[in-house]
């Protein structure tokens, strides 16, 4: 039997910057809309890079606004969740999570921003 290879996350240093990406978001949803980190994939070729997107996602959670979130990345939703989790201490302090779930949730949200930036 082949099992997959798995990357262990130790969890108990994750509450800091769970802290930091949770208070970011609602940080930028108060700042113009022009803040933000330019993907360099993007601005060098024209394709996006599979996390563009989160900036404006966490940015829109921060604000309460779930639609525009799933519309501009919905991994940006699943970190968020993520990130509260940590913070409310519910998550074990180590977790395996399967390499090939990680590969297929930034493959699919790859795709997602293709789809949406029109190219495919």
């Amino acid at each position: 039997m082949i099992t997959a290879a798995r990357y262990e996350v130790d969890t108990s240093r994750l509450r800091i910057p769970a802290a930091g990406l949770v208070m970011g978001g609602m940080v930028l949803a108060h700042l113009p809309s022009s803040v933000g980190l330019p993907c360099p994939l993007r601005a060098l070729t024209g394709v996006p890079c599979p996390f563009c997107g989160l900036t404006t996602s966490l940015r829109a959670l921060g604000g309460a606004h779930l639609s525009t979130a799933v519309r501009a990345a919905p991994l940006g939703i699943v970190i968020v969740v993520a990130a509260a989790v940590t913070l409310l201490g519910r998550l074990p302090t180590r977790i395996r999570l399967p390499v090939p779930l990680l590969a297929v949730a930034v493959a699919g949200e790859w795709i997602f921003e293709l789809a949406r930036f029109h190219i495919l």
